[in-house]
């Protein structure tokens, strides 16, 4: 080898070299991104509702794209009854990345009814799902609900109906969630944020989302809450969301104990939903998204993570 060569020879990074290392993508966007009301909401009850999020235009896009991919995959299946595929497959695949089950059955008067239709990883399904998550406000928000730097970890949009057999079982309020949530200038920091868009109006009889309002900040165990919100099913504790078409529910899933509400009317719900997780978070790969090959390069560290860089809302405003 020459000397020259020998100079020039390339040099493995240092062991302490990591990803903080590298040059970060900054994004524009604004913060904080909820007023003190909204952000108030968050802290006392684990979750709040954020109105006009988007535009018209967008939710008429978003739901022109969910219907568009019901009857792709109704037209498929054809006119039978549908039950969810048995663990561990649980979901039939789609195209894209994309996932789908649902349960359609058929009633006395031999009509089909749809109760629940769920299609997962939709972000490679249409161009709409991309530009949503994507909204300046959108960033700002989960930046200031997590903390800091974050990356979506799933996008889905759900048909609701009636059923005689719904999924209403309470879930969050893991203790595991608690503890790695973060309390920073007087606030609170969940780990992992849910998003759900109403793209229907959810009156009382519409279903909606019940929350045990406060479990977020409870250091009880799952059980002794659960056990708590069944005996108390009156308690003030126990919100329901009503909200008008284009509203989103922003909460602290994982430390928040929350379930679906049962519909009584005949309207069809939908909504698109997404969860939203710290930097730090346990990394579990892109599935859950779908198809990403159609997101810009400078977007991708908004999907496949980058070094947690906090940034916390001021104490008091």
């Amino acid at each position: 080898m020459s000397e020259t060569a020998a100079k020039t020879r390339y040099t493995a990074p240092n062991p302490g070299f990591g990803f903080s290392d590298v040059p970060q993508t900054e994004f524009d966007y604004p913060f904080p991104a909820l007023t003190l009301e909204q952000r108030m909401r968050f802290e006392l009850f684990g979750y709040t509702i954020v109105e006009d999020l988007f535009t018209e235009q967008e939710l008429q896009s978003l739901e022109a794209s969910a219907s568009r991919l019901k009857a792709e995959i109704l037209d498929g299946v054809g006119d039978v009854e549908i039950t969810p595929p048995p663990p561990p497959r649980k979901y039939e695949d789609f195209r894209d990345g994309a996932i789908w089950r649902a349960n359609r059955r058929r009633t006395a008067s031999g009509d089909l009814h749809m109760e629940r239709l769920e299609i997962e990883n939709v972000l490679g399904l249409d161009p709409i799902y991309l530009s949503v998550l994507t909204r300046p406000r959108v960033l700002g928000i989960a930046t200031e609900l997590l903390g800091g730097t974050f990356r979506f970890h799933q996008v889905a949009v759900r048909f609701n109906r009636r059923s005689e057999t719904p999924v209403l079982g309470w879930h969050g309020g893991v203790t595991r969630h608690k503890d790695r949530a973060v309390r920073k200038n007087g606030w609170f920091h969940t780990q992992i944020l849910g998003l759900i868009l109403y793209l229907t109006d959810v009156g009382p009889g519409d279903g909606g989302t019940g929350i045990f309002a406060g479990s977020h900040r409870l250091d009880l165990s799952y059980d002794d809450l659960k056990q708590y919100i069944t005996d108390h099913p009156d308690s003030e504790f126990f919100h329901q969301t009503t909200a008008k078409r284009g509203s989103a529910l922003l909460f602290a899933d994982g430390p928040l104990m929350h379930r679906t509400i049962n519909i009584e009317t005949d309207k069809e719900r939908l909504i698109m939903l997404s969860r939203i997780v710290h930097s730090d978070y346990e990394f579990g790969g892109m599935e859950s998204l779908g198809l990403t090959d159609h997101v810009p390069h400078e977007l991708m560290p908004l999907f496949y993570g980058r070094a947690f860089t906090p940034r916390y809302r001021p104490r008091g405003e």
